[in-house]
């Protein structure tokens, strides 16, 4: 667990002097492997049922969670919950990632990039009628930052975050120890809404989850864990107009948000029977329904490092450099994409996808399919296969892979592909099925694996250090590569947009030219509707929706 000491200077006289509280912090991305289990029941229940509300919308969700509370929460699905319930100091525009206002009505980055001065909107409260200001940015930092919290993404997002400044009512500082232009993307993210400061007092660090408030345009009703999240609209949200459309009176008023709705027969009968809309369905099933008039398929783009392999270079045979070649020529991308993803997810040819705007298009079909060069390059790794048994050997020891194959995301059809290509290259690949978090987190830990399905949502590409970095626990799959830690750093700190732009591109170069990692299709999530549910977009990040314009067309 992550260690957070938090002083305060003691200050006298608050008219004179700004309130300061110091914060020092070690982050390893440790808040990937933190899993927490959390037992309670939900609050006040709605009296009529969802199903017999022609504005109440049923929304499947694909995922369950061990916890929902933003400031500890992992899996990117809570997010869509929290993206209702809370407002962000920022927003980013969801077609050209600008920074656009949210909470904070405008901000001001010191020359250096160490301070950040947010000027808060003055007409909004909370939920449960608690004004808005500085202190309860400040309450939410705290908590955030509180030993006993677990490591979280919430605090991830902080970044070198050292301190914070109220400099009045409405205003807010913070202050960084080294510059972090990724900062705003952070708090643009579900994570770091910001929650009542009455609330998290009230409730406390087990019991707020199901008693979150918010200032955001749905109030939680109720939380039964494994089962539903209920909300309701509230009614004196003020609109805000970076992201949202004023209202016109036909929206719908109520969510009734089913949990880990992963279909597991026809998707239609799922619809017709009890949802309206249901999230990351497969590539297959969205084929199966299109062009059914009763339904539409959403296809979104989920900017972040793209679905990939992430090769292990710290242990044979793969700290060959000839080998990690060969299993990108080997590799027939276009065949997944046609046969397993539909064409829906375009092939990946970078680390970064396209949809965050930073992707080196460079490597775009540098690595195409071609099983003859990829042989090529397996024989002068010294491989021959001697006993003709397909599999080539080297002193006697054949060329066998092991690959960790989680479940979902098409991953073991994924698998399969290529398990059957890379056989025509002469290599055996071995499938190792891992169904539960433990194991996995074990095997990330130790390093014992070839391959291991990877990515990382978020458009900023600070999102390449929670692979790369020398503190992710992916580590133990590297051979030391003092360069791209070099540049992992130097990019994360470097605030004039060009160069950072360039230093990026120069990572993914490194990843490319030195094959860390094996790019293979850009990150995509289908959502279905029924055809009469109106205005459902989602936010920069794709994963999160905007229920506030929602409408459902009455017959």
């Amino acid at each position: 667990m992550d260690v957070w000491a938090i002083q305060e200077r003691r200050l006298v006289g608050w008219a004179s002097q700004p309130k300061v509280k110091m914060m020092r912090a070690y982050r390893p991305f440790a808040w990937l492997l933190v899993f927490l289990i959390v037992v309670g029941c939900g609050a006040r229940r709605t009296e009529i049922a969802c199903e017999a509300d022609p504005r109440c919308l049923r929304y499947g969700l694909s995922a369950d969670f061990s916890v929902l509370d933003p400031h500890i929460a992992a899996l990117p699905e809570a997010g869509a919950i929290f993206r209702q319930i809370y407002d962000t100091l920022v927003y980013r525009d969801s077609t050209s990632h600008e920074f656009l206002p949210g909470l904070a009505s405008a901000w001001d980055i010191s020359s250096d990039g160490l301070v950040y001065t947010f000027f808060l909107r003055r007409d909004v409260r909370f939920h449960d009628s608690t004004p808005f200001n500085a202190a309860a940015v400040a309450r939410n930092i705290e908590r955030i930052y509180d030993p006993q919290q677990p490591s979280s993404r919430a605090r991830d997002l902080l970044g070198p975050l050292s301190q914070y400044e109220i400099v009045d009512e409405y205003t807010l500082r913070l202050h960084l120890t080294i510059a972090y232009p990724a900062l705003l993307d952070g708090l643009s993210q579900p994570w770091l809404g910001i929650a009542s400061p009455r609330a998290l007092d009230e409730f406390g660090r087990l019991r707020y989850q199901f008693h979150q408030v918010g200032t955001g345009p749905f109030v939680l009703e109720s939380y039964t864990p494994g089962e539903t999240v209920s909300l309701r609209r509230f009614a004196d949200y003020h609109v805000n107009l970076s992201i949202y459309s004023p209202l016109v009176g036909d929206e719908i008023q109520r969510v009734q948000i089913a949990l880990d709705s992963r279909q597991t027969g026809d998707v239609l009968a799922q619809l017709g029977d009890s949802l309206d809309i249901l999230d990351d369905i497969s590539p297959a099933d969205a084929q199966n329904i299109a062009g059914n008039s009763r339904v539409q398929v959403l296809p979104v783009q989920i900017p972040g490092l793209v679905s990939s392999l992430l090769i292990n270079t710290a242990r044979p045979p793969l700290d060959d450099m000839n080998l990690r070649r060969a299993l990108l020529l080997a590799t027939d991308r276009a065949a997944i994409s046609d046969q397993i993803t539909f064409n829906y997810s375009p092939i990946a040819w970078a680390p970064l996808s396209a949809s965050t705007g930073y992707s080196h298009t460079g490597y775009v079909a540098r690595f195409a399919y071609d099983l003859a060069a990829a042989k090529e390059l397996i024989a002068a790794a010294g491989f021959a296969d001697s006993d003709d048994d397909s599999i080539v050997e080297r002193a006697g020891s054949p060329l066998t892979l092991r690959m960790v194959v989680p479940p979902g995301d098409q991953l073991p059809q994924i698998a399969e592909s290529l398990r059957k290509s890379w056989r025509s290259a002469g290599i055996d690949l071995r499938l190792e099925p891992v169904p539960g978090k433990s194991r996995l987190t074990e095997l990330v830990l130790s390093g014992e694996y070839d391959l291991l399905p990877i990515d990382a949502a978020g458009i900023d590409p600070v999102v390449l250090g929670q692979i790369f970095a020398n503190a992710s626990p992916y580590a133990a799959s590297r051979a030391p590569q003092p360069r791209l830690s070099q540049l992992l750093a130097q990019a994360e700190r470097e605030s004039d947009a060009q160069l950072r732009r360039e230093r990026y591109y120069e990572l993914q170069a490194l990843l490319m030219n030195e094959t860390l990692i094996l790019p293979l299709r850009e990150p995509l999530r289908l959502t279905v509707t029924h055809a009469n549910v109106k205005n459902l977009r989602f936010d920069a990040y794709g994963l999160y929706p905007l229920l506030h314009n929602v409408a459902m067309q009455l017959n």
